[in-house]
């Protein structure tokens, strides 16, 4: 059943975010000396690496992330005979990240003509948010590769979350749902954080609900055919 399979890939996915929290902690802002400067509601989101305090540590646990759940899904879907099933999955990490690494190290300025659209594709230049973005990629191709309708609809759901978590800040999300929050709320530098936590936190709850209706499936339903296949040649 593919939700043996795939809950461990949300897993990994979802842990190796989480661990890379640390990354987005920044100084934070509050009130010092007996005055207070005025708090921003809506600030930049992630589209660059320039408001995050060790960009270059962060370039690097992206490549070694991806190489350590590269390995560890390879191996569970090999144990389980099923490794052309990653393989989309893994041509669409390997060639979103390349053409990341390709297009900020070659310094591309994003396309010409002012559209939001077209400033969207700046998105492809290694900042903030590309483990997060390379995460919904993968998972949209593990899902073609796995035929999984209900990972198909996940991946859709995580593909616009890591879309918001792309191009808004987290404090500007919260005061659209009725929760308005501005810089000075956040005195230990979290507010990049939460734009990695929730989607993180999503995958690691879809994660779950996939083993929980894996670990319902009984041991022997699929394979049934194959025992009656084998009994049938007697």
């Amino acid at each position: 059943m593919a939700t043996r399979r795939y809950w461990f890939a949300l897993a990994v996915f979802g842990g190796l975010l989480l661990l890379s929290l640390p990354l987005y902690l920044t100084s934070g802002s509050s009130c010092t000396g007996g005055g207070c400067s005025i708090g921003v509601s809506a600030p930049s989101g992630l589209l660059t690496v320039g408001q995050l305090p060790r960009p270059r540590l962060l370039e690097a646990y992206a490549l070694l992330a991806m190489l350590i759940g590269g390995v560890l899904l390879i191996r569970r879907y090999r144990r389980a005979g099923t490794l052309g099933r990653l393989v989309p999955a893994l041509l669409a990490a390997t060639a979103f990240a390349g053409g990341t690494a390709w297009l900020t190290a070659t310094h591309w300025e994003g396309f010409r003509r002012p559209s939001a659209l077209l400033e969207t594709a700046e998105l492809l230049l290694f900042n903030g948010a590309t483990p997060v973005l390379l995460v919904a990629v993968t998972v949209l191709a593990l899902a073609a590769g796995e035929r999984s309708l209900p990972l198909l609809a996940f991946a859709v759901l995580f593909g616009a979350v890591a879309y918001l978590a792309a191009t808004y800040d987290s404090f500007y999300l919260l005061g659209r749902i009725g929760l308005p929050l501005d810089t000075l709320h956040d005195p230990d530098g979290i507010r990049q954080m939460l734009n990695i936590a929730v989607p993180a936190g999503l995958l690691l709850v879809a994660a779950l609900i996939a083993r929980l209706a894996a670990g319902r499936t009984p041991a022997g339903a699929t394979a049934g055919p194959a025992r009656r296949g084998r009994h049938s040649r007697h």
